[in-house]
């Protein structure tokens, strides 16, 4: 009797046995492996649907395994991209329209703002633009959108970018210290560093945030000069990944409009360690009346942005639309969630 219980026994075990077998077989055969990619960037909240896009899982849904490969500035992380290191970058416009031209090619697959929200602040001491001469100035490193954007304010003052400023290098989280202490008398900023240049005793040389100077250095009410690209060669040859991509950075996009500054700063935290969530919901409150609600570049619009290159020497001429905008992906997802 005892022999035919654990014979009864045995046969059981073996039966749940291959059943939990076939089980795990199927569970592994329904996970499908997600495609690893990674992000050049240099942590600007500018590009805020990026991390959006990690930390609520649009990545993951779109079958992607993204992670950010951090560097000093946009045109590091640029050349990271097309050194190998990456498939994607976020940064400005000019790095990129610089190399097209040098042969270099990329794509433009996604624009983050509909305009460039850039400043340029003094010591109070500093009343014009041509009082800069002789003094030492910060705006990124040279070939990035910051450095153009200053050279473009000092030639409108009257002043020789290459003669009559000197440019020092420093991280951009330095430069409002470094302003304070006197060490130099202006500073580029964006929305990165607004709330704190508000508590400081500046002066405001420019700022696009008013529409009168907007319209005297960008030329443009819209200008989608900060973006994420890809190279020529990965578009070509991964279409699907980039779809992915795009999918989930439009998916960001769309929940960074449906939220508060202050749902999107709580979010935000492990990205920024050390600002306060508060401070960085104000950020946010300023920057998202110029988020992209689409992430479409428009030719008259990408014109805007070459002719600024051009006026200020980062490009010769204007590079044709096609060659270095590819909204086939962009259209693509709107078509699919109209």
């Amino acid at each position: 009797m005892k022999k035919k219980i654990l014979s009864v026994l045995l046969v059981v075990a073996l039966m749940l046995g291959m059943l939990s077998g076939c089980g795990t077989k199927k569970n592994e055969e329904d996970q499908t492996e997600l495609t690893k990619i990674t992000i050049s960037e240099f942590r600007n909240i500018s590009w805020v649907a990026a991390y959006i896009a990690k930390e609520n899982g649009y990545f993951e849904e779109e079958g992607l395994d993204a992670e950010f490969a951090l560097y000093d500035d946009g045109p590091i992380a640029f050349q990271g991209m097309h050194g190998g290191d990456s498939q994607f970058c976020l940064l400005s416009s000019e790095p990129v329209l610089k190399a097209q031209q040098e042969g270099l090619m990329s794509k433009f697959i996604y624009c983050v703002l509909d305009t460039r929200l850039y400043g340029f602040v003094s010591d109070p001491d500093i009343k014009e633009v041509k009082d800069l001469k002789g003094k030492a100035v910060f705006a990124g490193m040279p070939g990035s959108a910051p450095y153009s954007f200053v050279s473009a304010i000092l030639r409108e003052g009257g002043l020789d970018p290459e003669k009559d400023v000197t440019f020092v290098n420093m991280d951009y989280s330095a430069s409002m210290s470094a302003l304070e202490k006197k060490q130099i008398a202006a500073s580029y900023i964006n929305v990165d560093n607004r709330i704190e240049v508000s508590k400081m005793n500046v002066n405001t040389l420019v700022d696009t945030v008013n529409p009168d100077d907007a319209a005297k250095y960008l030329k443009s009410e819209i200008f989608p000069a900060e973006i994420i690209c890809t190279t020529e060669k990965f578009a070509k040859e991964n279409p699907e990944t980039v779809q992915a991509f795009v999918n989930a950075i439009s998916k960001a996009t769309e929940w960074l409009h449906e939220h508060t500054g202050k749902e999107i700063a709580d979010v935000l935290a492990p990205y920024y360690e050390g600002i306060d969530n508060d401070i960085m919901a104000q950020k946010m409150d300023i920057l998202k009346p110029s988020l992209t609600k689409t992430g479409f570049i428009g030719e008259e619009a990408e014109k805007a942005v070459q002719e600024f290159c051009i006026k200020n020497g980062v490009i010769t001429e204007q590079i044709p639309y096609n060659e270095i905008v590819d909204m086939t992906f962009v259209n693509e997802y709107q078509n699919n969630n109209d």
